[in-house]
């Protein structure tokens, strides 16, 4: 189980975060929504000390990590049992789309090359660019070039997987094939969390959906019960918006 408390983020005078707690389930998948700026993305960088929270505590398994005492070690260990899938890829450019996946399995883990380049192919087959192995990132379209980043995350064979608005840098015809691997990451039960701005997506893939406002998760509950029947009047104010786009 994966769970978040208390967790709060401040960026100057601006507090982003005001105290967010999650706990989400093996093999749940989480979708994240509301409106730009309230914290959805920070949530997701601070879960994985990509930004460093102020005060919380997260707790992954048997892991816990407390903001305000959080050593090097602990926060090593947070990382390798989260991945990160970005909005706008950050692949090596200098690397194949085979490499990209296999680095981390490589440098990190220290597994042999061969090995790991046939965890690296089994992992594009099922993202389904198997004959992209050798292609460099400006040889592959944005659609292409995420769904390596999600390979990516994937190879590690993370306890979580964090989604920042994997669509929101994609050209409209690319957003499905993105969506699909997402899909068929859920049917495997793999534990995630996506904040997106996919209303149908969020509402198809996801066996939650928190609504964010203001630094706080202001709703949260199965996908038919916060798209249909909103208990909160933010909730429903937004959704309402966002049908009309």
């Amino acid at each position: 189980m994966i769970k978040v408390e208390n967790l709060k983020k401040s960026f100057g005078d601006i507090q982003v975060l005001k105290g967010v707690d999650i706990e989400i389930q093996k093999g749940e998948v989480v979708a994240v929504i509301g409106p730009s700026g309230t914290g959805k993305s920070t949530l997701l960088r601070c879960m994985n000390y990509l930004e460093t929270p102020d005060a919380g505590v997260i707790s992954i398994g048997d892991l816990t990590v407390y903001a305000k005492s959080a050593a090097k070690n602990d926060i090593h260990e947070l990382r390798k049992r989260t991945s990160m899938v970005f909005q706008s890829y950050n692949l090596f450019k200098n690397k194949t789309a085979l490499q990209n996946i296999t680095e981390s399995l490589t440098a990190v883990k220290k597994i042999p090359r061969e090995e790991a380049d046939k965890i690296g192919m089994k992992i594009l087959q099922q993202v389904g660019l198997e004959d992209k192995r050798d292609s460099y990132p400006s040889q592959l379209s944005g659609g292409q070039q995420q769904r390596i980043g999600i390979g990516r995350a994937m190879a590690v064979n993370p306890d979580i997987i964090l989604f920042d608005e994997p669509t929101s840098a994609l050209d409209p015809e690319l957003v499905g094939e993105v969506l699909d691997v997402i899909k068929e990451l859920a049917k495997k039960h793999m534990t995630m969390i996506i904040v997106t701005h996919e209303m149908g997506f969020a509402r198809e893939a996801a066996d939650r959906v928190i609504f964010m406002d203001g630094g706080y998760i202001v709703e949260q509950g199965r996908p038919e019960e916060i798209f249909e029947k909103p208990k909160n009047e933010r909730t429903a104010k937004f959704l309402s918006k966002v049908s009309r786009m």
